[in-house]
């Protein structure tokens, strides 16, 4: 049995201010480490990606903010669990996206998913320290035991969800827009990558994206359709819309970027749905005044 805090949390205002202090460190960490890296990485230390980082920094905070306020971790565990999802979600499987779909750029997708570990762990220390409320009064909630199988199942079935969902959602935004678009547009130099390097890149990050949430799910016991919508949007926060942010909207077309980052949500928001009902703890609590 942990704690949770039902005193001293954060209103609004105080989560939106606190989310645009860990965007602001987010910026200036990114920031140096595109400068240590510079050719390694494909973004500059400049103003506009110092302003998109914060822009993406303080969203990657406000949908932590739910987890976190209401995590029944201590403070340190929570902390890691916040650091595992962005790192398995984006660092480690962009990386491994990023090394497959470019072979002869993997030492900087490699290097850059190291550094970005690096910051996450900035990140989740910076973020659980301004959220997490000090004062804390007992929840009871009783924890769900599983063997290792078990949940080496229910990580595999989220990333299958992945998979199949980055497939059906990709291939309708295929027939509807992308693929006439790559046709019309050689100016963007775009190319699908092979469907085999396609097909393995998704079964290894859709295996992270149930890591990932298994960490953050876990933190929480509250009603399963409250955290697969929070779980839904952080998915698609982390490991879609602030990376797509960062290195794409600005190079490409409105419409594109609408078409795109649809076809994330659904891929992304319904995974988080799948892995919520998967992990989620069966929401028996007692207040205890």
């Amino acid at each position: 049995m942990d704690n949770i805090s039902l005193r001293s949390k954060p209103g609004p205002i105080a989560i939106l201010m606190r989310s645009l202090m860990v965007g602001i460190a987010y910026g200036m960490a990114s920031s140096l480490v595109a400068a240590v890296l510079g050719p390694l990485t494909r973004l500059a230390p400049t103003l506009d990606n110092f302003l998109v980082w914060l822009v993406t920094g303080t969203l990657v905070c406000i949908s932590l903010s739910p987890f976190i306020l209401n995590s029944r971790w201590s403070r340190q565990n929570t902390i890691l669990g916040v650091w595992g999802v962005l790192s398995f979600v984006r660092s480690l499987g962009l990386g491994i996206e990023g090394s497959l779909f470019k072979p002869t750029l993997a030492l900087n997708a490699i290097v850059g998913a190291f550094f970005g570990i690096l910051v996450n762990l900035l990140v989740a220390w910076l973020v659980v320290t301004l959220l997490m409320p000090a004062d804390r009064q007992m929840v009871d909630g009783s924890d769900q035991l599983m063997s290792w199988w078990g949940w080496t199942w229910r990580v595999l079935v989220v990333g299958l969800a992945y998979f199949v969902f980055y497939f059906v959602f990709g291939a309708t935004n295929a027939l509807l827009y992308t693929l006439s678009f790559y046709k019309n547009n050689p100016q963007y130099g775009l190319n699908l990558p092979a469907p085999a390097l396609i097909f393995l890149a998704q079964l290894i990050r859709g295996p992270l994206f149930g890591l990932g949430s298994l960490f953050v799910v876990r933190m929480v016991v509250l009603p399963r359709r409250r955290v697969a919508i929070w779980l839904g949007l952080l998915l698609f926060i982390v490991g879609g819309l602030g990376p797509y942010l960062e290195v794409t909207f600005r190079t490409m077309p409105l419409g594109f970027n609408l078409a795109t980052l649809t076809e994330v949500f659904f891929q992304n928001f319904l995974t988080g749905v799948v892995a919520a009902s998967l992990f989620g703890m069966k929401f028996t609590v007692n207040r205890v005044s």
